[in-house]
């Protein structure tokens, strides 16, 4: 059994005046919009005169700060021109609420712990343990417990290569640049 409209899509925001005379649109969000929905979603659907839902492919979008605000003007495929703009004017817009989901949950930060008692291994051998990591505005430091006392290690792709938290292991690597070994 097919999932219900209701079940499947979320109203991310309205239909605001029209720019120009090529049919492109304001878009106000409402409290449901999320960063990002606009890059990753290609459609978004649209109430029509029936209330039926009617997919509205993006073609083009432009941000504009104004007043401590984000504006968003987005050109449809299915609004060609101003009138067609006009008439879709207060209508409201549609996402699918797995995408809202998939960028909601990717927006929630990781647990400052979430390194914290892994292995660093540098060179195919076990180099230290995480003892702590901390936030800087560049990148977050990895501090590690390494036999010749603590060592800070720059989360950046410079120095660690992967993480593997299944195994609870970072690899790095270029640590002799921040040693002496």
């Amino acid at each position: 059994m097919a999932p219900l409209a209701n079940d499947r899509f979320i109203e991310i925001g309205r239909i605001g005046k029209p720019r120009g005379l090529e049919g492109v649109v304001r878009l106000m969000p409402n409290q449901n919009f999320t960063d990002g929905l606009l890059e990753l979603a290609e459609i978004l659907y649209m109430r029509n005169s029936r209330s039926d839902l009617v997919p509205a492919r993006i073609i083009d979008v432009q941000t504009e700060a104004k007043r401590n605000q984000q504006l968003f003007f987005v050109k449809f495929d299915m609004i060609a021109n101003r009138s067609d703009a006009e008439s879709a004017m207060n209508r409201a817009l549609f996402a699918e609420k797995k995408i809202i989901e998939k960028l909601q949950n990717s927006e929630q930060p990781e647990e400052k712990s979430s390194v914290v008692g892994y292995t660093i291994w540098y060179n195919g051998i076990e180099f230290g343990e995480v003892l702590d990591l901390f936030e800087n505005p560049a990148h977050p430091i990895i501090e590690t417990r390494h036999s010749v006392g603590s060592v800070l290690i720059p989360m950046v792709d410079e120095y660690v290569e992967k993480t593997d938290h299944q195994q609870k292991k970072v690899y790095c690597k270029n640590l002799d640049q921040l040693t002496d070994l």
